[in-house]
């Protein structure tokens, strides 16, 4: 049976009980969710009255009436809890009541966290001379940038239960290497922390995102708002900020590119539209390949830095 609105709707509530076990949802926790939920129809609810609202964690398990629904919204919860590495004692908590009334087992739990450890210390190759002439160093930016929000389409657009997570990790993994790969051609040694700080700042990479998008994506009517258009813009706004950012000596306070980010998102948006032939063609190709990279990946034949290279080569 497909996951259903209301099934959407029930999860990402519990993604916001997560967000808000500490009874505290720092500005930059909200600020993360509006982006993430910002895309989605929520079911007639605007994203400030989704976070608001009271959730009664009870009352949305009940609603969660299949075995599909029940794991695809533990694996959101989880991924808002722990996708940056750290889980707090209340959180936690919640998880494991989760855990205990959707009835999944410990095998997918333990699945769950070597996957995310395993992403969380994955680091592509980036190895670029840098480019001292402007209009060259611009034009390979631009080349890269589109490269990389075209394979981020592709993998954002992966809906299989069961293993559309490994490929919104690998999005995160090529967002990295554009960061660092921007960096290189300004001369920049960027290592993953830097990278990941600039995505952080502008709020990629974080559990929100996954959690909200890795579960609403296998929503029918809802997969095109948060998989291959929103993955695209993402990555290609990030480009633009980057090269911002390098171009100013990787001196400013992301926070400092959130707004200019947020315009490039919707320049990308556009960008997505202009080539969408090219990315079903190229994800038409991919689609087999991608699919059995993930099973490998999940199965553990071969490691998240084998998984995300391949993917990356693509």
């Amino acid at each position: 049976m497909a996951l259903t609105e209301t099934h959407a709707v029930a999860a990402l509530r519990l993604v916001v009980a997560v967000a808000k076990a500490d009874d505290e949802l720092a500005p930059e926790e909200r600020a993360q969710l509006e982006a993430a939920l910002s895309a989605l129809p929520l079911g007639g609810l605007s994203v400030d009255q989704l976070i608001a609202q009271p959730v009664d964690i009870e009352a949305q398990f009940k609603l969660l009436d299949t075995d599909e629904a029940r794991e695809h919204a533990w694996g959101a919860m989880y991924a808002m809890a722990w996708a940056d590495g750290q889980c707090v004692p209340m959180e936690q908590v919640v998880l494991d009541r989760a855990q205990t009334v959707l009835g999944i087992e410990d095998t997918k739990v333990n699945g769950l966290h070597r996957l995310y450890n395993e992403a969380r210390d994955t680091v592509l190759p980036s190895s670029i001379e840098p480019i001292a002439d402007p209009a060259k160093r611009d034009a390979e930016i631009r080349e890269d940038t589109l490269k990389y929000s075209i394979l981020s389409a592709i993998l954002g657009a992966f809906p299989v239960p069961g293993l559309a997570l490994l490929t919104d990790l690998a999005v995160i993994g090529v967002q990295v290497k554009l960061v660092r790969d921007i960096g290189q051609y300004w001369g920049h040694k960027v290592d993953q922390s830097a990278a990941k700080s600039l995505l952080y700042g502008l709020g990629l990479g974080t559990g929100a995102r996954l959690a909200v998008n890795n579960f609403a994506k296998l929503v029918p009517g809802w997969g095109s708002a948060v998989g291959a258009t929103t993955s695209f813009a993402a990555t290609w706004a990030l480009g633009k900020v980057a090269n911002q950012y390098f171009a100013n000596g990787a001196k400013d306070d992301p926070s400092v590119f959130v707004a200019a980010f947020r315009s490039a998102e919707k320049e990308g948006k556009a960008e997505f539209e202009s080539h969408q032939g090219e990315i079903a063609a190229k994800q038409q190709l991919a689609q087999d390949r991608l699919r059995q990279l993930a099973e490998d990946a999940k199965a553990g034949r071969i490691s998240q830095q084998q998984y995300q290279a391949k993917v990356a080569e693509l």
